[in-house]
């Protein structure tokens, strides 16, 4: 198999806030629930909010896809980053998610789930 070379003059970089600890205005958790029986797919755009200081970013998700028997994706469309939290499975996540906060979350499994987005980061 042939190896090809990324164009690296095409590539740009994307500002990221980030904190080795928790952020000037202490942490904050977003949850957000889930009804993938009412629609298979949400988008988020929390750009007012993170305007006006509600959450002024995000370093970490809180994924709850337990009781769902389909993955759950999660798309950061700023800095092209797809999460695919599989079936059963709960966790925190690094994420990249540059300011405005803006995310596409995708299931097929028909059930309620719950993320919380978080301005601070957990190691784990």
């Amino acid at each position: 198999m042939a190896v090809i070379p990324l164009p690296a003059q095409g590539l740009s970089a994307v500002s990221l806030q980030r904190t080795l600890g928790m952020p000037e205005g202490g942490p904050k958790a977003l949850p957000i629930r889930l009804d993938f029986s009412a629609s298979p797919s949400y988008t988020l755009d929390y750009s007012n909010q993170t305007s006006l200081g509600y959450l002024d970013m995000v370093q970490t998700i809180w994924c709850d896809n337990f009781g769902n028997g389909q993955i759950l994706k999660i798309t950061i469309p700023g800095s092209q980053q797809v999460l695919q939290i599989p079936a059963g499975i709960q966790g925190y996540f690094a994420v990249l998610c540059p300011n405005p906060i803006r995310m596409q979350f995708d299931s097929t499994g028909g059930t309620v789930q719950q993320v919380s987005l978080l301005n601070f980061p957990v190691l784990t």
